[in-house]
């Protein structure tokens, strides 16, 4: 007899209900576990991870949660992690400093404080080379070109003697005599070789970043630089030299170079015409008429030069870094400026990158390229940054415009049972913790401010620091933001005033601890061509690995 046909055990309705729920359950855990995208909504980590409200661009990326379990954290990652002053907030920033580090910030640079035998000493934190590229920022002629400028010579750059230089579409030409003569980058219009905020951005995102941003302070000068170009002479020069200068005030001025003479080179550091220390000289031969690309940097404490791209040489100048004397004074607050408004740094400061060249002859320098390194500054940071074991310190890339490690402030205030905002020393009082940053009265809350003083009803909101949000009645002092000042009930003049508790540096505020980072940025995904276009974003091609 035909077997009966088995009926089928449950309907396409449901075949189709538990295949999605499956699916569902797969991008939970897919999240949960392995990545999960998130959007840049600031501007900290600019321009490695955008998030500009000026330029109107805004990353998405890919976040790796499960090498997490595979390797612990190193140094340069880029990690979102729990925000320690507000839990239920992720951030993302670069690992600066790692367990047990004594860390310095000077002159832009990360280092590691080492005392020995009641001596202390200092030793560079380098970036890996494929990092160091990539932190790279475009100074010329990315400046140029935001201003929209025409020329370069003159504004930008100038030459001594003057009449020694003109400038085509090409580049520059300098007519050599048998004297020195000097091709230098001053940049007046934005003084000079100093950390501006849209170095190293395209045209368009950094023309509106410039016209919308205001100069932040403070300001440092930036000595870690890279020079370069290609070089054809018609006759083959006496000598070259590629030369970065760095002026501080009470200090010597030293010059770090690459020396080209008679078919050799050397790297040095120099004292006007003294030299301190040299490299091994190596090869290095230029022939007239024929276009030779020559680079050279200045970077975490190194000298390094280049070939037609490739590296010749590299020289540690740990010995006379730059740690003090990169700061900007201020007048008054605020940055000295002259009479045209610009940014005026005093005579004995400054970095100064250049050509010299002595020969005769016409010598072109075409596709010249001047850079600036990714440049740290200390801020609210101390002197000697101890990070707890088991924990990191973070760094943003946009270090002026990044509320990282460096800044990050609890604010601690005691409420009575009836949710009034009481002086510390009250009996019975509860305390409650949660990030700092308020604004002053005048200006409008903004979606990361804590507390919110709300004057009009005698009250604050606050976000505590495992996200939840409270309401207290409070009376406000006038000089709100400044200050998170209260007053008594009934006050007059400021009497019985008390400012809440503020605290920084300590775990679980300035440190991260392991078990809150949450994973490594692995991409961008967006914006990326062609959808971009669509929307008219001004950096299309977003997409790649973050490094």
């Amino acid at each position: 007899m035909a077997k009966e046909k088995k009926k089928p055990t449950m309907g396409p309705v449901r075949q189709n209900l538990e295949a999605f729920g499956v699916a569902i359950l797969a991008a939970v855990l897919l999240k949960w576990f392995c990545i999960e995208a998130f959007q840049i909504p600031t501007s900290s980590m600019q321009p490695t991870l955008m998030g500009s409200n000026e330029a109107g661009v805004y990353d998405r990326i890919i976040v790796d949660k499960i090498i997490q379990t595979f390797r612990e954290p190193k140094r340069w990652d880029i990690t979102v992690f729990k925000y320690p002053l507000q839990k239920n907030q992720n951030y993302v920033k670069r690992i600066g400093g790692m367990p047990g580090d004594r860390l310095l910030i000077a002159g832009g640079n990360l280092y590691q404080v080492k005392d020995v035998d009641g001596k202390r000493g200092y030793e560079t934190i380098r970036k890996p080379d494929d990092l160091q590229q990539q932190m790279w920022k475009d100074v010329y002629p990315g400046r140029r070109i935001a201003r929209a400028e025409t020329k370069a010579l003159g504004t930008i750059f100038a030459a001594s003697p003057s009449s020694a230089a003109s400038e085509d579409e090409g580049g520059f030409v300098l007519a050599l005599t048998g004297n020195p003569v000097r091709l230098f980058f001053r940049d007046e219009a934005e003084g000079g070789m100093i950390d501006r905020v849209w170095d190293g951005y395209p045209e368009a995102v950094a023309r509106a970043m410039r016209e919308r941003t205001p100069l932040t302070t403070p300001q440092e000068i930036v000595p870690d630089v890279r020079i370069g170009a290609e070089v054809t002479a018609e006759q083959v020069p006496e000598q070259l030299s590629l030369e970065i200068e760095v002026r501080r005030p009470d200090a010597d001025t030293w010059t770090y170079a690459l020396a080209l003479k008679n078919g050799t080179a050397e790297l040095q550091v120099k004292k006007g015409n003294e030299v301190l220390a040299r490299s091994p000289e190596f090869a290095f031969t230029l022939a007239a008429g024929a276009a030779t690309g020559i680079g050279f940097a200045h970077v975490d404490d190194q000298l390094v030069a280049w070939r037609d791209g490739d590296e010749v040489q590299r020289f540690d100048s740990s010995a006379f870094a730059i740690r003090s004397g990169c700061e900007l004074p201020l007048d008054e607050g605020h940055l000295p400026t002259g009479n045209d408004g610009r940014l005026k740094l005093p005579g004995n400061q400054g970095v100064t990158p250049q050509f010299v060249v002595k020969g005769k002859g016409k010598v072109r320098f075409d596709e010249v390229r001047i850079d600036r390194d990714q440049h740290y500054t200390r801020l609210g940071a101390p002197e000697i940054i101890e990070v707890p074991e088991g924990h990191y310190y973070m760094l943003g890339d946009n270090t002026l415009q990044s509320i990282d490690s460096r800044g990050w402030t609890a604010i601690t205030i005691y409420v009575d049972d009836q949710g009034n905002v009481v002086p510390p020393a009250t009996p019975g009082a509860r305390a409650i913790r949660g990030n700092k940053r308020a604004m002053p009265l005048d200006r409008s809350p903004d979606r990361d401010e804590t507390p919110i003083a709300l004057p009009d009803q005698r009250a604050i909101v606050m976000i505590d620091e495992y996200g939840e949000i409270h309401r207290f009645h409070a009376n406000i002092s006038s000089d709100w933001g400044r200050r998170i000042a209260f007053l008594p009930d009934g006050a007059q003049d400021g009497r019985g005033e008390w400012t809440a508790i503020d605290t920084t540096n300590t775990k679980g505020i300035s440190f991260v601890p392991r078990e809150d980072i949450q994973g490594r940025a692995l991409l961008v995904f967006y914006p990326s061509r062609p959808l971009s276009w669509l929307f008219g974003s001004n950096w299309p091609g977003r997409f790649g690995f973050v490094r």
